[in-house]
């Protein structure tokens, strides 16, 4: 097989990865995706086939407008990437404690290949385990004898394999792949090519090579054999795949995925209700009873018709009957897409067995996802001081969220608050989806007085 064969777990989420990929950009990547996420109806198919033909009523660029008409009428909201900031902001406020031996110590303020510190590492762990369910790291070791952790996307993570290492069930192949700017003779140049970065075991050695398409070895060694300073080659890979339930290189569900699809649903289901308000708005003029050569020119609704004693004219009006329908339908799938956002939120007021209990049952909460991104920077760190000789027991990275009820209730108000901006709420719905997904416990009135940036009430006062 080609050294840029997949993982079969690969091949069954990578769709997922792009759709999160476009729910997280800017509001056109859905409509530049065209038929992917908005296919045509069967009337614009038809209308595409007709035109192709000699007589045709419409010509081929008039009948493709059907088309990019009813997509510019659809509506795709930026639910998840508002979502995403939101819980973000909750955990910039969290504290990661950080012990490191001497020779790891620059870790804490410069953990990564461009230079930022643990923190942001942690942070950006984070934002991958939300959106993709994964984010794969390597430790390395630059030229002057300094540790720092390489980054790569969940998409870049393209093979794996794990197998029995000495007795334990251990990583033995990495495949990742990377772009490499191709020497175009042009200093303006941005054309690239795809190699791949193969960590594997080699005699019971950790090996790094890095290939092109066609397998050509470009470089590659024992890690450890070229690394500055007192280091010693590596039995094993230096790599972590962090995970939303674990960190074993198998792929794990995507928290805000549930959100994106009732996003993607809206949008389609917005394209008939804007349209069928369209036609509704513009009904079509007929006239009949003319003579074959007579014309009719309509100005506008101030002007007079005049038609000949056996003319008649009228409006075919477009009555909406489905529009309530339509209307209704995306009404379900914000009240989805909240619901889905709401479990990702964490309670964060229980303590001990309780939240333990809760934690097992439902991994993928914003509390689960910041232990384990912990956990994965943790264990690259001490893959780390292994490598380099220092002490393994003097890692310690860690993080015990602390969310209060308050600042859990606000966030899950903002995103309620941006997700209305694609259209009316109730309230109510709004509050039961919360509290369902005990997000809060607080009262309707309580919850007003909250989004109304006041001091929250208790129920005595609130009678």
């Amino acid at each position: 097989m080609p050294v840029s064969s997949t993982h079969p777990q690969y091949d069954q989420i990578a769709g997922d990865w792009q759709r999160m990929d476009d729910a997280l950009a800017k509001g056109s990547a859905v409509k530049d995706a065209g038929t992917k996420y908005l296919p045509k109806t069967s009337g614009m198919r038809e209308a595409e086939v007709a035109a192709a033909g000699q007589e045709a009523m419409l010509t081929p660029a008039q009948a493709r407008q059907l088309y990019e008409a009813y997509k510019d009428r659809a509506v795709y909201p930026l639910w998840v990437k508002d979502g995403l900031r939101t819980m973000m902001g909750l955990l910039s406020r969290q504290e990661l404690e950080i012990q490191l031996p001497p020779r790891l110590q620059a870790l804490e303020n410069n953990a990564t290949s461009d230079g930022f510190s643990t923190k942001q590492l942690w942070l950006r762990v984070c934002v991958a385990l939300l959106s993709k369910g994964r984010a794969p790291m390597a430790a390395d070791i630059d030229e002057d004898g300094n540790p720092y952790v390489a980054e790569y996307s969940a998409e870049s993570g393209i093979n794996w394999m794990v197998a029995n290492n000495r007795g334990r069930s251990d990583l033995t192949l990495a495949v990742f792949r990377e772009k490499r700017k191709v020497d175009a003779g042009d200093e303006f140049s941005h054309a690239t090519e795809d190699v791949y970065r193969v960590f594997s075991l080699m005699d019971g050695q950790a090996v790094v090579r890095v290939l092109k398409e066609d397998g050509e070895e470009i470089d590659g060694d024992f890690i450890g054999n070229e690394s500055p300073g007192n280091t010693k080659p590596l039995t094993f890979l230096p790599v972590v795949f962090a995970g939303t339930t674990d960190n074993n290189p198998d792929i794990d569900e995507i928290p805000l995925l549930s959100m994106a699809q009732a996003a993607l649903k809206y949008y389609q289901v917005s394209a008939d209700y804007y349209t069928s308000m369209h036609y509704t708005s513009h009904p079509q003029p007929v006239v009949t009873g003319l003579p074959d050569d007579a014309e009719l020119r309509v100005t506008g609704p101030m002007a007079a018709w005049m038609l000949p004693s056996d003319g008649d004219a009228k409006y075919l009006e477009f009555t909406g009957a489905g529009i309530e329908a339509n209307r209704q339908a995306m009404t379900d799938q914000r009240d989805a897409a909240m619901e889905a956002g709401a479990k990702v939120m964490d309670v964060g007021a229980e303590s001990g067995e309780a939240r333990k209990t809760r934690q097992d049952d439902q991994h993928m909460t914003l509390y689960g996802v910041a232990k384990q991104a912990a956990a994965a920077i943790n264990q690259l760190y001490r893959y780390l001081a292994e490598w380099m000789g220092a002490d393994v027991e003097g890692v310690n990275v860690e993080v015990e969220p602390k969310f209060s009820r308050q600042e859990l209730d606000s966030a899950m108000l903002q995103i309620v608050s941006n997700m209305r901006l694609a259209g009316e709420v109730p309230r109510q719905v709004v509050y039961e989806a919360m509290r369902k997904a005990q997000v809060t416990e607080l009262t309707d009135d309580q919850l007003d007085a909250l989004n109304e940036g006041g001091d929250l009430i208790d129920d005595e006062d609130a009678e």
